[in-house]
């Protein structure tokens, strides 16, 4: 397959992945914030707490797919929406907010026996809060997304994530424990709700009309369908684990899963939530689809790629001088999901390509498949700890789910699986040569009986980082070419810096124009 470098392919990735400049302000700025709150409120607050909270979200995370039913990703698909169906949107997302609330409240104990946990009961009616409270801001989000105004999404959602810090922080000092995350959580849904409202300009009329809602019933049903399983998939582990094992197991478990997602969240998400509306723009243009996607994937593999193997490289001295002895038993399960991380921080984006070309009822079918392998390698895992379950995931997700997770969603814009892994296999490659540097490094600081924590981390790091950057000036792979052609045609201030930067660092060429985009994928 051919990668088209056509005004119309090049105009696509650009406006699309120019919206990523405001997004990744945003996300730079949620990936400081995490390490912030993994320095201060993690090592105050220590794994039990975060089990309690862990056992709580799995419960409303699962009810929240139910909160606006797929309505909100319906909206962004459609080509035109009427002032109409947001209104009756709205109110629908409104009656389901009340509706969950009222839910997750009154089965609170039923959830705490499950976990044989009574403390979980009170966290659930407050957490309860937030479903009411985010609901009433789905609409808004969807047209901040349908617009592409990603500088007010990025500006609300870090907003709303310092927000929480702070409260988190405040409250664990304060000596509140768990609660100084349950409070945390219901600061962030009303200060990211009332962002939403400010920035879309949206005012819903006292007004409601079934024929519209239904007119988007099939694809947000089985979105919402897809919802469900994915989410099951997702926290089978974590329901796992907190009913077999108890609540620290579990804070030990989502720290190292939560580490692994991260960097998933921070970029991969922050990329396809920019992709989708604008792939749903020609969602009837398969060439210039697949252009830009894989494109769109490239460029994501040279940021995540290193982040997710230095990750794992580093775990050990990271989870010792970052968080402290007690979380040690983190170290083991979240060295072997940085693999997966790795694998997902693509995957991830797959998503778009559903929901860009309708075809939900493939994706909900597709992610029962999954549920149903990994639900049974999480029941084999558990019986061997922690550890056990990190390995089932990495094992069935790697060995089983990735070929036709990847080969599914490519049909439907008639892209080879393994032409896309032609085009990643440089950065892969690169990557797998950054991780083995950082290894030998490692090797020989423990042969020089070198044990500190934070020097093992940080002259790792910075070894690694050389590294990679050293390779791609040496190899020159493809996905520098793209990187020349984006930045180079873009208008934005931040473009332009980071187009200097590589520039001095000879990762670029001086003229942009003079290049042409890779001819092959």
């Amino acid at each position: 397959m051919s990668v088209q470098t056509s005004s119309k392919v090049t105009g696509l990735t650009e406006r699309a992945l120019a919206g990523t400049g405001w997004s990744t302000i945003a996300s730079v700025g949620k990936q400081l914030l995490t390490i912030a709150s993994v320095t201060t409120v993690a090592r105050v607050l220590g794994p039990h707490a975060y089990g309690l909270m862990g056992m709580a979200v799995i419960i409303t995370g699962f009810i929240s797919n139910f909160r606006d039913l797929g309505t909100a990703t319906a909206i962004i698909q459609r080509r035109n929406v009427p002032r109409l169906l947001y209104s009756s949107v709205f109110w629908l997302n409104v009656l389901l907010g009340v509706a969950l609330c009222i839910l997750v409240a009154g089965t609170a104990p039923i959830a705490g026996r499950f976990f044989h946990t009574p403390e979980v009961a009170p966290i659930l009616r407050v957490l309860s809060l937030s479903l009411l409270i985010a609901s009433c801001g789905v609409v808004h989000l969807a047209i901040l997304y349908r617009e592409m105004r990603f500088k007010a999404l990025g500006s609300v959602d870090l907003s709303a994530a310092l927000a929480s810090y702070i409260v988190a922080l405040t409250g664990a000092l304060a000596g509140m424990g768990v609660w100084s995350l349950v409070f945390a959580s219901v600061i962030g849904s009303i200060v990211s709700t009332a962002g939403y409202w400010f920035c879309a300009r949206f005012r819903p009329r006292f007004e409601f009309d079934w024929a519209e809602v239904r007119s988007i019933a099939r694809f947000s049903s089985n979105l919402s369908a897809f919802g469900i399983v994915n989410y099951g998939y997702r926290n089978a582990d974590n329901l796992i684990v907190g009913r077999v094992l108890g609540s620290t197991p579990l804070g030990f478990y989502q720290m190292a899963y939560n580490l692994m997602l991260t960097p998933i969240s921070n970029i991969s998400s922050v990329i396809a939530g920019v992709l989708f509306p604008a792939f749903s723009k020609i969602q009837d243009d398969n060439e210039r689809f697949r252009n830009a996607y894989v494109r769109a994937c490239m460029l994501t593999a040279l940021l995540t790629f290193p982040v997710m193997a230095g990750l794992g490289v580093v775990a050990d001295p990271m989870i010792r001088a970052v968080l402290g002895t007690k979380w040690l038993g983190a170290i083991r399960p979240f060295q072997i999901l940085a693999a997966v991380g790795l694998v997902q921080s693509l995957y991830t984006t797959v998503g778009v390509i559903y929901q860009a070309k309708g075809r939900t009822d493939w994706m909900f079918r597709w992610g029962v498949v999954v549920l149903i392998t990994t639900v049974t390698a999480f029941l084999i895992g558990v019986r061997f700890g922690i550890n056990g379950v990190a390995a089932a995931y990495a094992i069935t997700f790697l060995a089983v789910l990735t070929i036709p997770g990847f080969a599914i969603p490519f049909r439907l814009i008639g892209l080879s699986f393994w032409d896309f892994a032609r085009a990643l296999l440089p950065q892969l490659l690169i990557t797998g040569g950054m991780a083995g540097v950082c290894i030998a490094w490692q090797m020989a600081l423990a042969a020089l009986r070198i044990g500190n924590a934070w020097i093992v981390l940080l002259s790792t790091s910075l070894i690694g980082a050389g590294a990679y950057v050293g390779a791609l000036a040496v190899s020159r792979p493809d996905v520098l070419d793209l990187v020349n052609e984006i930045l180079g045609n873009s208008s934005h201030g931040l473009a332009a810096t980071a187009l200097s930067l590589l520039r001095r660092l000879r990762l670029l060429r001086s003229s942009p124009a003079a290049e042409a985009a890779p001819e092959a994928v």
